[in-house]
């Protein structure tokens, strides 16, 4: 079953502002007796989730929190309910709710299936009064292997979107970061952070607590040491990593970084992972957008090749090369 949805404070941020706004309305049931449909769309990491939690938090108590499942969960409990010919009742478990969330629906792009029977679930929702809140890190016209209807009833209803956050928002964060984990940072340095560093809230975090080890305060000079160490690895990319691989394995770009898993492509796909995640310094979710797969799947190429490298020592002299190549 659907977990009810964790809440935790969230600070306010301009680039949010429409979100929060729009989550606010939602509290309001309307009288025309139709549900609603939310959906959101914004990077990985940039905070949807958790402006998602702070919105119910301030929901009166005596409204009925909404159910949250991510889109893979969704999926892999119709797979559960399809092999126990159990299908009705978990499109009946569904269909209670008086609010359903669906997080990361980017994840069930190649399962036909899971989308059809999701948008049973949303039509039956929506023509009984309830409402439907869906996350995405792609805009409705990207979910390219969705069906017609599905994207329809996306376009159809009010689509939302969460930027990057900018230079202040990213101050704004630090700060709190900072606080939580008792950090001492003096102003200057704490500005030249949040101008150098265009990333997500959650790699904020990442870059608070790997500063915070150093248990001492924080300068302007420990700062620029800090970055000169950090960003020049910035400039090695997925896309050129991936190029490389591309060249050195004799395929096509689009061919590595397609949904294809043909036996030719599946030895260049996880050495480019495995570089990404060395040289790049990427989170694993970010990987499987740029790949068009699920974290996981990332996860399991890496693996998978590091268990190689132990053996193959033609393969780690290869990988040693195409390192070089991107460095």
């Amino acid at each position: 079953m659907p977990q009810t949805i964790a809440v935790q404070p969230l600070i306010l941020l301009a680039e949010q502002r429409l979100a929060r706004a729009a989550l606010r309305r939602w509290r309001n049931p309307t009288s025309a007796g139709k549900g609603r449909l939310l959906y959101l769309v914004g990077p990985t990491g940039i905070g949807k989730s958790a402006l998602l939690a702070e919105s119910f938090r301030e929901w009166p108590s005596s409204q009925v929190l909404p159910l949250q499942v991510t889109a893979a969960e969704f999926a892999a409990q119709l797979a559960e309910a399809s092999s126990n010919q159990q299908v009705p009742d978990f499109q009946e478990r569904f269909r209670s709710v008086s609010v359903l969330v669906c997080e990361d629906l980017q994840a069930i792009e190649r399962r036909p299936e899971t989308q059809r029977q999701l948008l049973v679930v949303i039509d039956e929702l929506l023509a009984h009064g309830s409402d439907v809140i869906v996350t995405s890190t792609k805009l409705p016209g990207q979910l390219e292997s969705f069906p017609a209807k599905l994207v329809s009833r996306f376009r159809g209803g009010t689509v939302v979107g969460v930027k990057p956050l900018g230079p202040d928002s990213r101050a704004e964060l630090l700060r709190l970061f900072c606080r939580q984990r008792r950090l001492s940072i003096s102003r200057d340095a704490l500005a030249l952070l949040a101008e150098s560093l265009e990333a997500s809230p959650r790699e904020l975090i990442g870059v608070i607590t790997q500063l915070a080890e150093q248990h001492r305060p924080l300068k302007r000079a420990d700062i620029e040491d800090f970055l000169q160490r950090q960003l020049p690895s910035k400039s090695i990319t997925p896309l050129k990593v991936s190029r490389a691989v591309a060249k050195d394995f004799g395929i096509a770009l689009s061919a590595l970084r397609s949904s294809r898993r043909s036996q030719a492509l599946v030895l260049p796909r996880q050495c480019a992972m495995w570089l990404c995640r060395k040289l790049c310094h990427v989170s694993y979710p970010e990987l499987g957008a740029f790949f068009d797969r699920q974290h996981s799947s990332v996860i399991h190429a890496v693996r998978k090749l590091e268990s190689r490298l132990d053996h193959e020592p033609t393969l780690r002299q290869r990988i040693a090369r195409l390192e070089s190549a991107c460095r």
